[in-house]
């Protein structure tokens, strides 16, 4: 009686924070992949897609269960290697948006096709 509850303490589980959006780990590692910073073995073999699509595929371990985004230990690495200066991700320029015509003016023929429809249908 009389009892607080105590919550239990998990010591081994640590709750890691990430400096970077950890749902685009496939991505990164795809990236990192091209780039030659990550080797991928060369007798990689990748599943067919519907294995891929029903239990996942981590292409950090090179296996058949699981995705590589929720891959805690290319999470991990990811960020032991930010931390250490030797990833960085730039800022991305923003492409300027690019309009090919201006939808306020009038086009030069818009009468000319008015008055065309409008006699067809006299």
């Amino acid at each position: 009686m009389g009892r607080n509850p105590v919550e239990p303490s998990n010591e081994r589980y640590v709750s890691n924070t990430y400096m970077f959006d950890v749902t685009k780990c496939d991505e990164i590692y795809d990236l990192l992949v091209v780039d030659g910073q990550v080797v991928a073995p060369k007798d990689l073999k990748i599943p067919p897609l519907e294995q891929r699509k029903k239990r996942g595929f981590c292409k950090y371990h090179n296996y058949l269960g699981l995705n590589t985004s929720p891959c805690s230990r290319l999470r991990d690495l990811l960020q032991k290697v930010l931390n250490e200066g030797r990833l960085k991700f730039g800022d991305r320029p923003k492409p300027q948006m690019q309009v090919d015509f201006d939808p306020f003016v009038e086009p030069k023929n818009f009468l000319m096709n008015v008055l065309m429809i409008t006699d067809l249908m006299e």
